[in-house]
């Protein structure tokens, strides 16, 4: 048995696309009495594309669509969610999102504001738009001299705008800022290698550490050197007992989820996968003796019907090995692995490999694992869930929210940071909604919504919200009262309970940034 493998799920080239391989010999037959081969699909597509070239009934924009969505097409005959085409634009992206965990850049969150125009919400510390004194509030109008606005006549995205603040590190971009109550001006930055950062951390009350994972991301540094910092600084500060926050942790990359669960468990396996027909994927991966936050810190791991992939590795192996206990909603059953393949067009392939089980040998693909502790958020009641669905689908929330910072917004470098000063003001919104949007919402679950835009928007980092969180306020009421090991004796497969609910697809974060 291999005691354990750090290949990370990497980027590799791939020879060629596979439906477009020629191979002249008779293996090349795909069924039929007609000996239909590769070859002659290989020439059928090509044909059928230059048909449309010349007979289509208006101009092809771009005929090489045509061939990329063949490859989709390909893939999509698998039937398989997770195996499918990727861009070269996104692949990129991913690149430096999933794999390095850094990108050339200047440093800041920005966001669209009800206007179209890009905004900044804060710099990132020690980053080159800190160093040059750019400021939550600030616009971003020009970049290198274009014109920037988002909206269906510009055909301007924010994909393009972050396109153009991005670049090779030691490079220079030339932004123009629009402060309020100053003429715009421009600044000239060199791009330095910016962190990406999926990590958050806080000491809560009675000496609980709380750590939150937002994806597993960075083959040398990224969440595991992030999560260790995290744990030893909770543990310099007295910390007594750990709540580790997966919920909405929508996976990454295999060895990083490793690595995290090895901190917690000294033996045994934490994950394995298997193929049915590659061996060269079938992987064990078993803890090491090193051990980065001992038994005797209890540990409750908050999970939801978003957590999914690489969190679920971490949270089955946590649960199997009963070091911790899960608290919240059954994961979203995402049980298999994926690999990157780079095409030659400068995309890539995302390919499932292989299904991956648990210690305990079990595959949660299309099943989830079940928490010891099942409690659900707070939320609003059906009449209500379906008037604050009508509001999202409006700008509504926002377009009150970014005017009411722009009114407040009173001298250059002092953006308002007090959300007790706009709650006042919610009332008002609820009567635009009622008035202009004909939806009734209470006041309570406006100001959540109110409450995470304004954040955002005005560069408040806010970790835990008690106020609205009951998965979080129930761990701490176990960790507070010892009653984590009272739910791991008997094991946990005697007393997980049964489970009909079906996790609703993973959502993509919300939160635009440079990054």
């Amino acid at each position: 048995m291999k005691r354990y493998t750090l290949s990370f799920i990497v980027l590799v080239l791939a020879i060629g696309i596979p439906f477009l391989l020629i191979n002249p010999s008779g293996k090349d037959a795909i069924s039929g009495d007609e000996r239909v081969t590769r070859v002659m699909l290989g020439d059928a597509l090509t044909a059928a594309i230059r048909i449309a070239e010349r007979n289509y009934y208006k101009p092809i924009e771009d005929p090489n669509d045509m061939f990329r969505g063949s490859i989709k097409g390909a893939l999509a005959s698998l039937n398989d969610p997770y195996t499918y085409y990727i861009k070269r634009r996104d692949h990129q992206r991913a690149v430096e999102n999933l794999y390095n965990a850094e990108f050339g850049g200047l440093g800041i969150y920005i966001y669209r504001d009800h206007r179209g125009f890009i905004k900044i919400s804060k710099p990132i510390p020690h980053t080159p738009a800190a160093l040059a004194n750019l400021q939550a509030g600030d616009y971003i109008t020009k970049i290198n001299g274009k014109r920037i606005h988002l909206s269906e006549k510009t055909g301007m995205t924010r994909d393009d705008v972050i396109d153009l603040l991005r670049g090779k590190a030691g490079t220079d971009v030339t932004i123009t800022v629009q402060r309020k109550f100053l003429e715009p001006f421009d600044v000239t930055l060199t791009r330095a290698i910016v962190p990406i950062r999926s990590v958050k951390s806080t000491m809560l009350a009675g000496n609980i550490g709380y750590i939150q994972i937002s994806g597993f991301i960075g083959n040398k540094e990224g969440t595991e050197v992030e999560f260790k910092n995290a744990l030893a600084a909770h543990q310099t500060a007295g910390m007594k007992a750990l709540i580790l926050d997966l919920r909405d942790n929508q996976g990454g990359l295999l060895n990083a989820a490793y690595h995290i669960a090895d901190a917690f468990i000294d033996e045994g396996l934490i994950v394995s996968t298997r193929s049915e027909t590659n061996s060269q994927f079938n992987e064990e991966y078993r803890s090491t003796a090193n051990i980065l936050c001992p038994p005797d810190i209890p540990l409750v791991v908050l999970v939801n019907e978003y957590s999914a992939s690489a969190s679920e590795i971490v949270a089955g192996a946590i649960k199997d090995t009963r070091r911790g206990i899960l608290v919240g909603k059954k994961t979203y059953g995402k049980g298999v692995v994926q690999k990157r393949y780079e095409l030659p067009d400068g995309g890539s392939l995302s390919l499932t490999i292989s299904t991956y089980y648990t210690p305990n040998g079990t595959s949660i693909n299309e099943v989830g694992i079940t928490p010891q502790v099942s409690i659900d958020l707070e939320e609003p009641d059906e009449i209500e869930q379906i008037m604050l669905r009508k509001v999202d689908t409006t700008d509504s929330v926002e377009n009150f929210v970014t005017k009411w910072i722009d009114d407040a917004y009173q001298s250059p470098g002092e953006m308002p940071k007090d959300f007790s000063q706009l709650e006042p003001e919610l009332p008002k919104l609820q009567q635009i909604l009622t008035a202009e949007e004909n939806v009734t919402v209470s006041i309570r679950w406006l100001t959540l919504r109110a409450e995470r835009l304004f954040n955002l928007y005005v560069g408040i980092d806010q970790v835990v919200n008690l106020a609205y969180d009951r998965q979080l306020e129930e761990a701490i009421r176990i960790i507070n009262a010892d009653e984590v090991g009272k739910y791991l004796t008997p094991p946990p497969e005697e007393t997980e309970p049964p489970s009909t609910t079906q996790a609703n697809v993973p959502l993509e974060d919300e939160v635009i940034t440079e990054e």
